[in-house]
């Protein structure tokens, strides 16, 4: 009999993979950034699940952490190497999922492929007992075959319930002493670059995530309540507060100026390296891995 648990991550993954396929033919020249959100968390909801975290578009040197919001003003343009990674999640139970759309042009196409060859690689020799380091050397070793570089400071994780990042890290690169056990959901996700094989921190984002308490009182206090009850312990978008009331954007620079909550960075390859990603969510089994977002 399928246990709850499975029930709920084989859901989430048949959904998210649903949204990312619908983001991918939402991507065209001229199209904000932000349509391409819209339908995506609107494919998430219909569906019964909840975004795990805000929807990422990174486009070409950013690797990670960009979230269109609404009036940003960015609109796709032709040649753009766009990244979409996707997260919902069904009574938190998460499926993480992630792919590359290069638009009108094919001049990536073999980085794109790189990724996609390198996760696969990684994925085909899972299986409980084997190092994290020896999946990081494969992917690594495809990576590099081709031509380009793995990013070394972006890494998959382990997932748990209510938890995106659970500890364990899937690197893409021959680093690592964790061993993988039966019945651990894995998101294995290679990034690879013409670059430097680096991400440093860009400019702030508007991804955030909750921190702690720390003496709030008060409306900070009271805001801060409701930020817990809605995201709980996962990342959560500046623009998914808009219900509170007007004045969210100013209540969460004052919590983040408390150190009650943080916001991430956007992550820019280091020497402005073009880079592509490829994303599947895993449970590892006695033989290898089911793959829930493929």
């Amino acid at each position: 009999m399928v246990s709850e648990k499975l029930k709920c991550y084989l859901k989430a993954g048949k959904i998210a993979k649903k949204a990312l396929e619908k983001g991918k033919k939402t991507c065209k020249v001229g199209t904000p950034y932000f349509d391409v959100v819209k339908e995506i968390e609107q494919i998430i909801l219909d569906e019964g699940a909840k975004p795990a975290f805000p929807v990422n578009v990174s486009v070409n040197e950013v690797g990670a952490h960009y979230t269109p919001y609404p009036g940003d003003g960015k609109v796709f343009r032709k040649g753009d190497v766009i990244k979409i990674d996707v997260g919902c999640h069904v009574d938190g139970y998460i499926a993480d999922t992630a792919t590359t759309v290069e638009l009108d042009s094919e001049k990536y196409s073999a980085m794109i492929e790189t990724a996609e060859d390198a996760l696969m690689a990684g994925l085909k020799i899972i299986r409980p007992g084997i190092r994290t380091k020896e999946i990081g050397q494969t992917i690594e070793s495809i990576i590099q075959s081709r031509g380009y570089n793995p990013i070394k400071n972006l890494t998959g994780h382990a997932i748990e319930r209510n938890e995106l990042h659970a500890g364990v890290s899937i690197p893409n690169i021959g680093r690592g002493r964790d061993r993988i056990e039966k019945g651990m959901i894995l998101a294995v996700e290679p990034f690879v670059t013409d670059g430097k094989g680096k991400v440093v921190n860009g400019e702030k984002s508007q991804i955030y995530h909750l921190r702690g308490r720390r003496n709030l009182s008060g409306e900070d206090k009271n805001f801060y309540e409701w930020l817990e009850k809605r995201f709980d312990n996962l990342p959560f978008a500046s623009y998914w507060c808009r219900g509170y009331d007007k004045e969210y954007f100013k209540r969460l620079n004052r919590l983040e100026r408390f150190g009650s909550i943080m916001s991430y960075p956007v992550l820019v390859e280091a020497k402005n390296g073009m880079i592509t990603q490829r994303e599947h969510t895993v449970i590892v089994t006695s033989k290898g891995v089911k793959a829930i977002t493929a």
